[in-house]
């Protein structure tokens, strides 16, 4: 003999078919929203390529300037600053763009002018490139520790970097 479904059983096949579809479609959109998400070069990249024409004005004005951070207002730069550093010509402007965490375990990401156009060694302590060692692309360089930092030339006298303590 044949049992017949309820109304009450009919509608929770529903639910449990909505519930279902809901638990997929967030799931979808979840894992979208991680492999969309661009680099931390990526976002770099894109603030530097938007605001080109305005920081090659500013290194006219800096070259020659006092150290210390710059009064700006540009979207995607959270500091800039102007500072010397020993055996180069000029003044190296560092933008940073990502700072995330608290120090000591942080990451820091931006781009810096090099008027010598050579990497350098931003954030942890300015030096020269003979600190750097080659690392695909770009240059990298370690402590030992947890404490890394990265640099890769974007176009002409400019650098990305990375900083990770």
């Amino acid at each position: 003999m044949r049992r017949l479904k309820s109304c009450y059983e009919n509608k929770n096949m529903q639910k449990k078919h909505i519930w279902s579809a809901m638990a997929i479609l967030s799931a979808a959109l979840f894992l979208t929203a991680c492999v969309n998400r661009p680099t931390p070069q990526e976002r770099v990249k894109a603030v530097f390529d938007k605001h080109k024409d305005t920081i090659c004005e500013m290194i006219q004005e800096y070259s020659t300037g006092d150290a210390g951070e710059l009064e700006i207002d540009m979207e995607g730069v959270l500091h800039a600053y102007a500072m010397s550093v020993r055996g180069h010509d000029g003044r190296v402007l560092q933008f940073v763009c990502i700072a995330e965490g608290i120090s000591p375990a942080g990451f820091v990401a931006g781009f810096y002018y090099s008027p010598d156009d050579e990497p350098l060694l931003i954030g942890f302590r300015l030096s020269g490139p003979s600190e750097l060692a080659k690392d695909g692309d770009g240059y990298s360089w370690t402590d030992g520790t947890d404490n890394q930092y990265y640099t890769e030339r974007m176009c002409e006298n400019f650098y990305y970097y990375q900083e990770v303590n």
